[in-house]
């Protein structure tokens, strides 16, 4: 494609009569520019994706082996957990591609050869510029609609596996331990609303002072809100002894509340602003009022919003980068890429830090860091696409290398 573009600006006088060649040149050379990034982009996807969802399935391995979950509910739970992972895997993988795309084209001299063609940096932007608003478009989509909605999903699915746990160690007429300190026992059990009759249950959480409980009908009960599975008892007795005394109280109704993991254990079934709309974040923010805790709805809220502009100008200053690969550093773009990244979202965290103290708005604070980075992505294409780069990246190369060198004598000094 590209010897078609030499071979055809070669005539110039030609191409200026030639109005479908000139309609014909930019499509095939945004063609080629997406073609060469999306590659990089869907890899790049797929093992940050991989990599994300292990590091979120190894804290709660232990939950799902202990509620014995089914593979239906696995994929269910795969399901809630993946907008999450897309949050920053999309971001992140947007911007390698573009870096590795280009990377590959500087690499192969093709720059060289679209530039003696007439064709400015400016011009292969368009093609960039679509790929960055479509994926920050689905961050936006994933952030503002889908995480919430998933994340609140997680917890429902949290209480339902908590009382089917109970549910499915419940046998009639037999004895359950299957929490602990707590036995439960039920005469009979109603197969259509798992409504228990004859319950008889042994309290010996607190050694000392041991409870039993006698009632005539009981059935789990969960609060998503307040996080708590219980056992709601009706007509019966609590049995309490002390050393000295023993105790009876009788009652119409009665909540047990279950020791199950609280949601500052299980991360399944944590409630919190993540399971907020953008409505309620702003409603929960303005009845707090202007404190630390209604600072921390709003950089929630805003958080959503600037983190698909955030990948917008993350994935432009890819662009730029991928360009910036030379004789001596061939894949010093893909090195600065990683580190752009991660600096935005330490950025990102000071913004939340110093909007939570009240040093500054949070509709200030969590937009910073995209205002910074858009200013340097402007900075950077300017420079690359004027051919100045080239002596700052050459000092910046000789400062590292010589940073390196130095560390690995004292490291090899040391052995």
């Amino acid at each position: 494609m590209l010897q078609y573009f030499l071979n055809s600006t070669s005539k110039p006088a030609e191409l200026l009569h030639d109005k479908t060649h000139l309609n014909t040149m930019p499509r095939l050379l945004y063609t080629y520019l997406v073609n060469q990034i999306l590659a990089p982009f869907y890899a790049s996807l797929i093992i940050l994706s991989s990599i994300l969802f292990l590091g979120k399935l190894i804290p709660i391995l232990d939950i799902i082996l202990d509620y014995n979950i089914a593979l239906n509910d696995f994929i269910r739970l795969y399901a809630y957990f993946t907008p999450q992972l897309l949050l920053f895997a999309l971001p992140m993988a947007s911007m390698m591609g573009v870096i590795l795309g280009t990377t590959h084209i500087n690499n192969e001299n093709e720059l060289m050869v679209l530039r003696a063609s007439g064709i400015s940096l400016y011009k292969m932007l368009p093609p960039v510029i679509v790929v960055a608003l479509s994926t920050a478009l689905l961050t936006g989509f994933f952030s503002i609609n889908l995480i919430p909605a998933g994340n609140r999903a997680k917890v429902e699915l949290a209480f339902q596996l908590a009382t089917e746990k109970i549910e499915r160690a419940m046998h009639e007429k037999r004895f359950s331990e299957s929490l602990g300190d707590i036995i439960l026992y039920a005469d009979r059990i109603d197969p259509k609303n798992q409504k228990w009759e004859g319950v008889y249950i042994s309290d010996m959480r607190d050694h000392e002072h041991p409870v039993t409980i006698i009632s005539e009908t009981g059935i789990i009960s969960s609060n998503m809100a307040t996080g708590i599975v219980s056992i709601a008892l009706n007509n019966g007795t609590m049995h309490r002894n002390n050393i000295d005394t023993f105790q009876t109280i009788d009652f119409t109704r009665y909540e047990m509340n279950l020791p199950l993991e609280t949601p500052q254990t299980n991360p399944l079934a944590k409630v919190g602003r993540s399971t907020m709309s953008q409505g309620e974040l702003r409603t929960e923010a303005k009845r707090l009022g202007n404190n630390s805790h209604g600072a921390s709805f709003l950089n929630e809220y805003h958080k959503r919003l600037a983190l698909p502009v955030g990948c917008f100008i993350l994935t432009i200053l890819g662009f730029p980068l991928g360009f910036l690969s030379g004789s001596r550093h061939k894949t010093i773009g893909i090195s600065l890429g990683l580190a752009t990244f991660i600096l935005y979202y330490v950025f990102l965290t000071a913004a939340k830090t110093i909007s939570e103290s009240l040093i500054m708005p949070a509709a200030i604070a969590m937009w910073l860091p995209n205002l910074i980075f858009l200013l340097l992505t402007i900075f950077i294409i300017q420079k690359v696409a004027n051919e100045t780069h080239t002596v700052f990246l050459e000092k910046l190369y000789d400062i590292s290398h010589a940073v390196f060198s130095k560390i690995s004598w004292f490291t090899r000094r040391g052995k």
